[in-house]
């Protein structure tokens, strides 16, 4: 009686099995076979190939590798690859970065040409003179001085001469003057880090001083110091024989490069530091951002407010109440998005829209306030963020047929 069920249970079985394999193999048939057409156009590709009149002495030119490439079926495209992101461009951003830093070292060296004088000159008020003096007295070695307080000064001046001012007002004019080359397009690994030290002596000579002692004057040098290593390298190259051609120098001579991934991760790195600073810092100052009361007064307060700031602080105080929120939001909550790698298309528009803003949020200072080129210099790191396809299709087609002009006359 038992053995009847059990002979059925057994044949079911079978059954099933026999079902799963025709399936499997039903597949596997699929995946081996080549695509609908496939064979097709194989057929008219060798045809044309063997109509077309080739040199008899010239090596034959195997046509499997090329079938192969074309037709293989592991070489479908999946869903997963389509959901990922096409290589990423940032010729423009550099353009972009290199330009704009440009721009804020002209701004930082004019300020400097016109207020230093009267600021920490012979007869400003706190000479900055004597300070120098000390740091000489102090360092007897150039090179440790120069580690410790970086100037140009320790290796233009003798030891018993002091810095003048005529020697401020050269060092802003040489740095207007190179900062121009720069907005102009002449941007190099040496005139970037001649900026930097130019603007790093000024610095220096003011820190026996009250003045230059602002955030932004540190964020400069960062950002300056960022912009070197985001300019090519010096590489010698020979070619024609004993001809030596220089690549980096002052131009890259083979047209523009791609900027490092890596620094332009340094530079959302610092985008990120600045902005969760910033939120940070008006969390534990005064109570006036915990009640968000403080936009009810901040545009009448600020440094030198300008023309649109009238209009900002007559807004509703439930407005100016909603822009704190909006502070706190972008400074703190969105500033991560930044740090969101392009692996996928999801993924690279999100840390575009970090990226936008934040900028965004600078323009919006900009337009409401007056903090000198502040604001303008948080925009830059900003840009890290941003690929090509991020600019206007006039900015595109500018920097890409520069590069195309170099690589195909170099």
């Amino acid at each position: 009686n038992n053995a009847a069920p059990q002979h059925k249970q057994s044949r079911r079985r079978v059954r099933r099995i026999s079902q799963y394999e025709v399936i499997i193999n039903y597949f596997i048939r699929q995946a081996n076979e080549e695509p609908e057409g496939a064979m097709t156009l194989r057929k008219r590709r060798n045809h044309h190939r063997d109509d077309v009149p080739h040199d008899r002495d010239a090596p034959e030119k195997s046509t499997k590798d090329d079938d192969t490439k074309v037709y293989q079926p592991s070489q479908k495209v999946t869903s997963i690859q389509h959901q990922k992101s096409p290589s990423q461009s940032f010729l423009v951003t550099k353009f972009a970065i290199l330009r704009l830093v440009g721009f804020v070292y002209f701004i930082a060296f004019y300020g400097a040409y016109r207020q230093n004088p009267g600021l920490m000159g012979s007869n400003g008020l706190l000479p900055a003179h004597s300070h120098f003096d000390r740091l000489r007295s102090q360092f007897q070695n150039p090179i440790r001085g120069f580690l410790t307080h970086p100037s140009i000064f320790w290796f233009i001046l003798d030891s018993s001469a002091s810095v003048e001012d005529w020697h401020m007002d050269a060092v802003a004019i040489a740095g207007m003057a190179l900062s121009s080359l720069v907005v102009l397009g002449l941007d190099s690994w040496l005139i970037m880090s001649l900026l930097w030290l130019l603007d790093f002596t000024i610095v220096t000579l003011a820190e026996g001083t009250s003045f230059y002692s602002y955030g932004w004057e540190s964020q400069l040098l960062e950002t300056g110091f960022l912009s070197i290593w985001l300019c090519d390298l010096p590489t010698q190259r020979w070619r024609d024989g004993n001809k030596p051609h220089f690549r980096g120098l002052f131009m890259d001579a083979e047209g523009p490069s791609p900027p490092s991934l890596a620094v332009l991760w340094l530079f959302r790195w610092l985008c990120a530091r600045i902005s969760i600073g910033a939120g940070l810092i008006k969390l534990r100052g005064g109570s006036c951002w915990k009640n968000k009361t403080c936009l009810y007064y901040h545009f009448e307060t600020q440094p030198i407010p300008s023309p649109m700031s009238f209009i900002f602080h007559f807004l509703p105080k439930s407005v100016l109440r909603r822009a704190v929120d909006l502070d706190f939001f972008v400074q703190l909550y969105s500033i991560w998005l930044v740090f969101l790698p392009g692996v996928n298309e999801i993924m690279t528009n999100l840390r575009r829209m970090g990226g936008f803003i934040q900028a965004g949020f600078m323009i919006n200072i900009i337009i409401s306030g007056n903090f000198a080129f502040l604001n303008h210099l948080t925009i830059i790191p900003a840009l890290a963020c941003l690929d090509d396809e991020c600019y206007p299709g006039w900015l595109k087609t500018f920097v890409r047929r520069k590069h195309l002009a170099f690589h195909h006359n170099p």
